[in-house]
């Protein structure tokens, strides 16, 4: 799958498993995948930092990041928060009347610490999620379906928002900006770097 990525999108997919071990999340989200792309991602990076998508911004969503993982989707109970849904009043009452764990969802936050006689070697870091897997994916089909030879950091944006409840959706539109407005700003900063090479960092 990575022999089209450019170097820069290497670069990306790198970053966010980095982030994601930063913040000890056992698993690599689209949200991760955007604060890599921000910050690694050359113009379409700074096509987001414009769009107030920021560093300092991406990392207080990060941290305060709680996700749910049910048959590889994940759940950003913020986003359910910020519509009035409250899943852990939900789940206790589903506890009380229907017995522990009946939700079937696991909260993927941080990696669980290991008792120091049960500490295996230390793994490759956190894996991808279904989820930011399946934007992977959409994003590779993009660039083949667009016949561009190369995948970019363009690409792997328009992957994940393509699955407008992802959760870097999720925090996009927190963060009052409209995923329509993202794919304008992102494609017209990814046209202008392409026509002038010389600006590209």
């Amino acid at each position: 799958m990575f022999e089209k990525f450019t170097p820069q999108s290497r670069a990306v997919v790198r970053a966010a498993t980095q982030v994601a071990a930063a913040f000890e999340h056992d698993r690599v989200h689209s949200g991760h995948l955007l604060f890599a792309i921000v910050t690694e991602g050359g113009a379409v990076g700074r096509a987001l930092a414009g769009l107030g998508l920021d560093e300092p911004s991406l990392r207080t969503e990060l941290h305060g990041a709680r996700v749910l993982s049910r048959g590889g989707r994940e759940v950003d109970t913020d986003a359910l928060a910020a519509i009035g849904v409250d899943y852990e009043a939900i789940r206790a009452a589903a506890d009380e009347r229907f017995g522990a764990g009946v939700l079937g969802l696991t909260m993927v936050r941080k990696a669980p610490r290991r008792s120091w006689w049960r500490r295996r070697p230390r793994s490759r870091g956190p894996r991808f999620s279904a989820e930011a897997g399946r934007a992977l994916e959409r994003a590779v089909r993009l660039a083949a379906t667009r016949g561009d030879g190369d995948l970019t950091p363009l690409h792997l944006l328009l992957g994940m928002l393509a699955d407008q409840f992802s959760l870097a959706a999720g925090i996009i539109v927190r963060r009052e900006t409209s995923l329509e407005q993202v794919r304008h700003a992102a494609a017209a900063a990814a046209a202008a770097d392409d026509a002038d090479p010389g600006a590209r960092s």
